[in-house]
């Protein structure tokens, strides 16, 4: 299984512009009450990694309680809301639309330099090297327009098809070569039809993971590849901050896998794990700045003195060690439909 490094640098601030972000988490926070804090729509369910009954509270994050796995460690919404909940959400909250009409166009050029673009040349590079023969990708519940624009200009794939109701893609007048589906993922009946299959920040934020992953291996073709970015919770600045971590809100991070736990489940749906990487640039300049703004943070007295006393060639050299241990927050995952 590969595990790439990366030696890229950003800022944080390229990509969530403070006094934006700020708005944008306290819309979320209205938002959430308004649209899921409802017990008549919330489902207790069983862990999403390696499904155990064993769990204790982990923390309460806007009204609504998330779990920690007693095995595997993954951290997950329960009771959650159901995908329809989910659906009305994405499309009609106030914080979602701030997002796409303000937050997400700001923050556009950068988004597409540093995080879009890599995407796509990752999954150019993967498919070339695994599936050559490719020429059908399936995009599934993306959350951001931003994303549509690079699928549709992918040369390589001659045909695409987008499942998404979270998104109103009929206001982008897309070509009639593009099929679109608005279907939900119960409602999905597509088999073996795809050699590609984009699953970003969706495993995240799916009310039912098993199920996703189950009509996801049925569309794709035998040795059909699905790329996945995701969130870990085992991540070093996730496991610092816990509860305080600013990007831990629900509906976004319902599902909060660890690295154990993704891959039994991988292996459960019958997946074969070929890349497993977690790039990531920023934990511990995430930590650093989270630290400095919230003073309830109480940080771990070897994590507090490389902050405050190691120069950038030493922090570099330890998110590099984050990357190579997978202990980053940030995981891309490449599997592949097992050959029969």
């Amino acid at each position: 299984m590969r595990n790439i490094v990366i030696f890229d640098e950003y800022n944080e601030i390229d990509l969530k512009p403070s006094e934006l972000f700020n708005t944008y988490l306290k819309l979320i926070e209205k938002d959430v009450f308004s649209f899921l804090v409802n017990e008549e729509i919330l489902t207790p369910c069983l862990c999403p990694g390696c499904q155990s009954r064993g769990q204790k509270e982990a923390f309460v994050k806007l009204g609504l309680t998330y779990l920690e796995c007693e095995s595997c460690k993954t951290v997950y919404l329960s009771p959650r809301p159901s995908e329809a909940a989910l659906i009305d959400y994405y499309r009609n909250s106030q914080a979602r639309i701030f997002w796409r009409e303000e937050l997400s166009k700001v923050t556009a050029s950068k988004r597409k330099e540093k995080i879009i673009k890599p995407r796509f040349d990752w999954i150019n590079g993967a498919t070339a090297e695994y599936f050559p023969q490719a020429k059908k990708l399936v995009d599934i519940n993306t959350a951001h327009y931003n994303y549509i624009e690079e699928i549709l200009g992918a040369e390589q794939f001659e045909q695409k098809i987008l499942i998404n109701p979270f998104l109103d893609l009929d206001s982008l007048k897309l070509s009639s070569e593009i099929k679109v589906i608005n279907s939900k993922i119960a409602d999905l009946y597509l088999c073996n039809e795809a050699d590609v299959v984009c699953l970003f920040e969706v495993i995240d934020r799916a009310s039912d993971v098993d199920l996703l992953l189950d009509k996801v291996y049925k569309m794709l073709r035998s040795g059909g590849l699905c790329f996945i970015t995701t969130v870990l919770i085992s991540g070093f600045d996730l496991q610092i901050l816990w509860d305080k971590a600013e990007n831990l809100c629900p509906p976004d991070r319902m599902n909060l896998f660890t690295v154990e736990g993704l891959k039994v489940l991988f292996e459960r749906r019958g997946f074969e794990c070929i890349e497993f990487s977690t790039p990531g640039v920023l934990d511990l300049a995430i930590v650093a700045k989270t630290a400095q703004q919230n003073k309830s943070v109480k940080l771990p007295r070897f994590v507090k003195y490389i902050v405050e006393n190691r120069d950038e060639n030493v922090k570099r050299s330890f998110q590099q060690f984050l990357q190579a241990n997978l202990l980053s927050s940030y995981a891309r995952i490449l599997l592949r439909k097992k050959e029969k």
